[in-house]
């Protein structure tokens, strides 16, 4: 959410869903910033990656962000996935496994 925030520095909407998707949460995180260049999309987790068109805009970072935000969710059992338009704005879908779902692969009861 705070990079959201950061990366809209114009401003524009900033937005947030959860909803169920199969046996997943999905938490949507939307925003009208300066989005993610194509090309640089596949990098976009790396430890220290900052995207080029984030020193045009002037926005400061050491692009730790990301990185931990991954290997957190990865932890949970989850994944995340962005899709971008440079010059319009980002969407970063979190899917975590439903508790129900985590326990019974785990054979942990209630």
């Amino acid at each position: 959410l705070s990079n959201a925030i950061k990366y809209s520095p114009e401003g524009g909407l900033v937005t947030i869903q959860i909803e169920r998707r199969a046996e997943r949460a999905a938490i949507v995180v939307s925003d009208e910033g300066i989005g993610i260049p194509p090309n640089e999309l596949d990098l976009l987790f790396s430890r220290f990656y900052r995207a080029a068109n984030v020193q045009v805009h002037q926005i400061s970072g050491m692009g730790l962000g990301l990185y931990l935000v991954k290997e957190i969710v990865t932890l949970h059992g989850g994944t995340i996935e962005v899709t971008s338009r440079e010059g319009e704005g980002s969407s970063f879908c979190v899917y975590l496994p439903l508790l129900e779902e985590a326990q019974a692969e785990s054979g942990v009861a209630e």
